[in-house]
């Protein structure tokens, strides 16, 4: 069971905050399908009450990444696309600005996003879509070519047209960042390209002792989402979330000047031992909060992204003892087409 609440309602003028049910025992299983089909992230934090163990567990999974330097021609390469998109998931992601910048982006399905300005675009001469979400207008455009299609082979006159347009447009060396994972497991898999840098991500653990830790019950059951009083409570949690990533003394009870800032944890809640322990630069009973790379050209489901002032698009979940539901929040900017 799952349905989602948008917070506030107006789409491209305010920031966005969804908000789900969902039972883990789910056929539908919206708590998985929020993390899987949510590419591009760089930080990942748990935030666990009552438990010591929680980093060595995070620590015990980590994998590896790689910052390798590649045209958009080897892309598109057969011998590429065998070795690394047709058999297991590969995720790459180029620099630079997604709203003035050309970004490139390789999104795990084997879909090849080009986010360019209207000058590129007209370079090339590969078929897109205008942009959602532009500065103006016409500005920019995205191209999506699908790396497993049949018709993506040298013999193929659209293949011919896209390599005909890298070779003579997009021809410079892009350094990507890289996550080549097992399909079936998602471990780390051996990015085998000449001159792939491994890298491994950054482990950052802290304890926050005597923590106010906000009660999950009433979240987690109630039957009728749309009431304000539950809109309220599962506002207090995530931000209460927020607070924790950033050991803000808040949540243990210290009261701020009023004039700087009125928060308080709200009742009911409970006193606990807090483990924060956060993973920079990896994809990864407690909270889950995973943060969404700003320039990312898509975020959920291939959601068209922008970056305006913030580039925001994160999602917490809240997962409580003995209880078969979890609490999914799904944050973005305003210029981000996911509802």
């Amino acid at each position: 069971m799952s349905s989602h609440v948008p917070l506030p309602r107006e789409r491209h003028s305010k920031s966005k905050l969804f908000v789900a049910l969902s039972s883990l025992g789910s056929k539908k299983k919206e708590h998985l399908k929020c993390i899987t089909s949510h590419p591009f992230n760089y930080r990942c934090t748990t935030i666990a009450p009552n438990s010591l163990d929680i980093g060595q567990l995070m620590k015990a999974h980590m994998g590896c990444y790689y910052r390798a330097t590649l045209k958009l021609s080897d892309l598109i390469d057969p011998a590429f696309i065998a070795a690394f998109v047709k058999n297991n998931t590969l995720l790459a992601l180029s620099p630079g600005r997604i709203d003035t910048d050309d970004v490139f982006a390789i999104d795990g399905n084997g879909t090849l996003i080009l986010n360019v300005c209207k000058d590129t675009y007209e370079s090339l001469g590969i078929v897109g879509t205008q942009a959602k979400i532009p500065l103006e207008r016409g500005s920019r455009f995205v191209i999506k070519i699908d790396l497993k299609a049949a018709c993506m082979v040298p013999e193929k006159k659209y293949y011919q047209r896209i390599k005909a347009g890298f070779d003579a447009v997009l021809n410079e060396g892009i350094e990507f960042l890289i996550g080549f994972y097992d399909s079936e497991t998602g471990g780390s898999l051996n990015f085998d390209v000449p001159g792939a840098t491994q890298c491994l991500p950054t482990v950052e653990e802290h304890m926050v002792a005597e923590a106010l830790v906000p009660q999950l019950s009433e979240l987690l059951a109630a039957k009728d989402k749309a009431e304000e009083d539950w809109i309220e409570r599962a506002q207090e949690v995530f931000e209460w979330v927020g607070l924790a990533t950033l050991g803000s003394s808040l949540v243990v009870g210290t009261r701020a000047d009023p004039e700087v800032c009125e928060y308080v944890v709200s009742e009911p809640y409970t006193r606990a031992n807090l483990c924060v322990v956060s993973v920079n630069a990896a994809e990864c009973g407690a909270f889950l909060c995973v943060w969404g790379h700003e320039d990312a050209p898509v975020s959920w489901t291939s959601s068209e992204h922008g970056y305006l002032t913030s580039g925001e698009h994160m999602y917490v979940e809240v997962f409580a003892p003995q209880s078969d539901r979890c609490a999914i929040f799904q944050a973005c900017g305003p210029w981000d087409t996911h509802s």
